[in-house]
């Protein structure tokens, strides 16, 4: 009996970690940004607000791109309207981190999207 119970509850933690999206499914890319490479994104719930780390990289020229964060619900629906695109330099080379705070309790998970500057 021990032997089936174990093998379930590793089945249970394997399909939940399949579940969790990965950087790439959790990011919405538009334009030119390929030199822009996300090498870090992290999340944590602070007085009950979901908040975003997003570390991007630029292997590329010194470029302009934009983001914004999208707020999701449990049910993985938009909680908000769409946020304004936010301007960002990034040198050759440069790693910079980019912090984001739900307008909402109700944000329970984030798409991270980025677009070439216009």
């Amino acid at each position: 009996m021990n032997k089936y119970l174990a093998i379930l509850l590793t089945a249970l933690a394997l399909a939940a970690c399949s579940s969790t999206p990965s950087m790439k499914d959790m990011t919405i890319r538009m334009g030119d940004t390929d030199s822009i490479q996300i090498t870090d994104m992290r999340s944590l719930v602070r007085n009950g607000v979901l908040t975003a780390q997003v570390t991007i990289l630029n292997e590329s020229k010194s470029n302009l791109v934009s983001y914004r964060f999208k707020w999701l619900g449990k049910n993985g629906m938009a909680v908000t309207d769409e946020e304004a695109w936010k301007p960002v330099t990034v040198g050759k080379g440069q790693a910079t981190v980019i912090m984001g705070i739900a307008p909402t309790p109700d944000a329970t998970d984030f798409r991270f999207e980025l677009n070439q500057y216009k």
